[in-house]
């Protein structure tokens, strides 16, 4: 499962642990409003939760989430001019173990350079709205488990949060800026955000496999994010990864600047992460549908490289999300 990093200053961070909640911000954009919520759908009952602190630059933790996210304008956090409620949000938990001792960035940064870490980033380059919360992978996440266990030779079960949030139901899939007769998303964030709920419910394994993790926003090293990618682990050694989908998605028509885009995320991939076995890269390709030039082309790639590409045309009704193969 994905484990979930919400970025905080220590003022807030202290809240969040008293009331056992962590949040991100609204906007009066709806797109952006969209993209926001896109992060936090997501976020499972149990999904582990860290918490970055800004100022202090270290990691603390480990939470664990209570239910799912949800939307709630009740004032926690003491309000400047600048600062909002952060009315997104989820309830969480301590986790069975509480570390004193918490990681700092540079040793974060040293599993990075080392390639054992690879998702975490502070500076995505969406927009800057997407700096306050993002995922990474439970591999990463085993790495980092073994720092706190490093420097905290002596743990212990956490103390009870003091003042629990009350209990909430998740309504976030609500404020989804849909079309109200269609049911079509208005934007391509309202289809990640829709697209994120249906892999938190385990949904489209028929298309995909049993995955394991689901991420969205992958930052890469040119200064581009992958739109999602699932890990499926090996069956028996769950800590082998065996495959990763690369995902990339388009509200409306797949064009060749979508193909192209996605063809260097695979590249790159390739090269980065897989150390060229071509065998552990899955590529997808979602949209309302797809330009003839982009299915010519995957054709003859299929045709003269043996290299497949699956393309999945979205519908959202009443009943919700669904994805359908387009045959080439």
């Amino acid at each position: 499962m994905p484990v979930h990093i919400f970025v905080v200053d220590e003022t807030n961070y202290e809240v969040c642990i008293r009331k056992g909640l962590a949040a991100i911000p609204s906007s009066e954009k709806p797109a952006i409003q969209d993209g926001l919520i896109s992060r936090m759908a997501g976020i499972r009952p149990d999904d582990l939760i860290l918490f970055y602190v800004i100022g202090k630059k270290e990691l603390r933790g480990v939470f664990r989430a209570v239910e799912g996210p949800f939307h709630d304008n009740r004032q926690v956090w003491q309000l400047t001019e600048k600062e909002q409620l952060y009315p997104l949000r989820v309830r969480v938990d301590n986790w069975k173990y509480s570390f004193e001792v918490p990681i700092k960035l540079s040793d974060i940064y040293d599993l990075r350079d080392n390639g054992k870490i690879w998702t975490f980033s502070l500076r995505r380059p969406s927009s800057p709205a997407s700096n306050v919360m993002f995922s990474i992978s439970e591999h990463e996440f085993d790495e980092l488990l073994n720092l706190y266990l490093k420097f905290n030779p002596v743990y212990s079960h956490p103390k009870k949060i003091r003042e629990p949030y009350p209990y909430l139901e998740s309504n976030l899939h609500a404020l989804l800026n849909c079309d109200k007769s269609t049911y079509d998303p208005k934007y391509e964030y309202t289809l990640m955000s829709l697209l994120s709920f249906s892999f938190a419910n385990g949904k489209f394994k028929e298309i995909f496999g049993d995955y394991s993790d689901y991420l969205s926003y992958i930052p890469t090293s040119f200064e581009k994010e992958i739109d999602m990618i699932l890990i499926s682990n090996h069956p028996i050694n769950q800590k082998q990864i065996i495959a990763y989908n690369i995902i990339e998605v388009k509200r409306d028509v797949f064009d060749e600047k979508g193909l192209s885009q996605l063809l260097q995320y695979e590249d790159w991939f390739l090269k980065k992460k897989v150390k060229g076995d071509y065998n552990m890269i899955r590529t997808t390709a979602i949209a309302k549908s797809f330009d003839p030039v982009v299915i010519d082309y995957l054709k003859r790639r299929k045709t003269y490289e043996n290299k497949y590409l699956s393309l999945l045309q979205y519908n959202n009704d009443k009943t919700g999300l669904t994805l359908q193969k387009v045959p080439y």
